[in-house]
């Protein structure tokens, strides 16, 4: 039985997005920015320890490896570029131009999950790289030109609903993979 921690790696993701979308609608003064460093390193360790695994060992079965692995550790190490940004006062638009072609990236990742027929839900995987690509591209502007209200507003809203598509797939995988697991043995522990 391969092992799946793909519930954290995705409940980290909606995190991080519905972070990401706070921070964006709260737009908070420079010298407020700094206290929010804890909960973008908080997500880019998270990821980092699991993503990283995933791309070097190849727990999963096929390309769920590349499709969430690759991502998940381009996302994390932008998270942790993030905080560091955060914490020391550095210029934001540097992780966000980073994080423009990781959303590009998103986007081709979901198109080629909805091409293959990639996993149970396909579309739902679709429909959240999508969003967290989209709402990636626009974090670059919304940064930018940060007095531009209403880009701030709707780039927030596409990584709102891109979180919820993540936190709501990560849990429910969750749920199923406590059944799946539920009469699981390490190898140890097996007669």
């Amino acid at each position: 039985m391969f092992i799946d921690y793909l519930a954290v790696m995705l409940i980290n993701l909606g995190a991080g997005l519905a972070l990401l979308a706070h921070y964006l609608y709260v737009k908070p003064p420079k010298e407020a920015r700094k206290s929010w460093a804890a909960g973008f390193f908080a997500v880019g360790l998270l990821g980092l320890v699991t993503a990283l695994p995933l791309v070097l060992t190849w727990p999963l079965p096929g390309g769920f490896n590349v499709a969430y692995g690759e991502p998940g550790l381009y996302f994390s190490v932008l998270f942790l570029a993030a905080g560091l940004t955060l914490t020391f006062e550095w210029e934001p638009l540097i992780p966000a131009i980073y994080g423009f072609f990781g959303a590009i990236y998103a986007i081709v990742i979901g198109v080629r999950i909805q091409d293959l027929k990639l996993g149970a839900q396909p579309t739902v995987a679709l429909l959240g790289f999508l969003l967290t690509g989209i709402g990636g591209l626009l974090v670059l502007p919304a940064i930018q030109w940060r007095n531009n209200r209403s880009l701030t507003v709707l780039t927030a809203i596409i990584l709102g609903l891109a979180a919820i598509i993540w936190l709501y797939t990560g849990y429910d995988a969750g749920w199923g993979h406590i059944l799946d697991f539920g009469k699981y043995l390490p190898p140890g522990m097996a007669k």
